[in-house]
């Protein structure tokens, strides 16, 4: 009842001096201990609106600590959830698809794990080409080529496969350079799924019936 009161008053006072600036200030008489009421909501609600807002945004993890190794597996296999084979196959023809196993180390400065966190970042081969089909011409590092599935809180060794490609006359991965590697995490789990092989090629035989798809929607 002291709180409603109070508001009541409150809510009063605040109404006429937006209406009427020039009526006199209304007397609202209160006891000691709701004045004390009073005192404290203030000060409570002060402290609130002066609390730094959190941050909405995607959460960055360096990656550091590279290393990498052919998985040795072949075309059809299964690499980084789906089968092998060169993205975008008919731009990307006189290519071989490697499988690639990526070891690195992720900080996740959260308390919780972090789920499918986006890889991006540049891949050179040992002459000095693009080892990511989708950045051909290393002018962006904001394709995403590869996913983390998990990240547990704090320093943590992490993992993920992507497909590398290589001049088919090359037989050996041979040496890779890895820069600007980083994971990110999206707010509430978003994050954007690599692209597709029809998505890099529309020319590709797996568009073959999203055409269909398309129109009977």
């Amino acid at each position: 009842m002291h709180a409603v009161r109070i508001l009541s008053c409150l809510s009063t006072v605040v109404a006429l001096q937006h209406v009427q600036p020039k009526v006199e200030k209304m007397k609202c008489f209160v006891t000691s201990r709701e004045a004390a009421t009073l005192a404290f909501a203030m000060v409570t609600t002060a402290t609130c609106l002066m609390k730094p807002a959190f941050a909405l945004g995607p959460e960055t993890m360096e990656l550091s600590g590279i290393s990498y190794s052919d998985t040795g597996k072949k075309a059809g296999d299964i690499c980084a959830g789906r089968p092998l084979k060169v993205p975008g196959e008919k731009a990307a023809e006189g290519l071989l698809p490697k499988c690639v196993l990526v070891k690195a180390k992720a900080t996740n400065a959260k308390k919780k794990p972090i789920k499918d966190a986006a890889v991006f970042g540049f891949v050179k081969t040992a002459t000095g080409d693009s080892a990511v089909a989708n950045n051909p011409d290393f002018r962006s590092d904001a394709g995403q080529f590869a996913m983390i599935p998990s990240v547990p809180p704090g320093e943590n060794d992490v993992e993920f496969e992507f497909v590398a490609v290589i001049p088919d006359s090359v037989s050996d991965l041979g040496e890779l350079k890895f820069e600007s590697l980083k994971a990110i995490s999206y707010p509430g789990g978003a994050r954007m799924a690599p692209l597709t092989a029809c998505e890099l090629d529309s020319l590709s035989d797996d568009c073959d019936g999203e055409q269909e798809k398309f129109i009977s929607k």
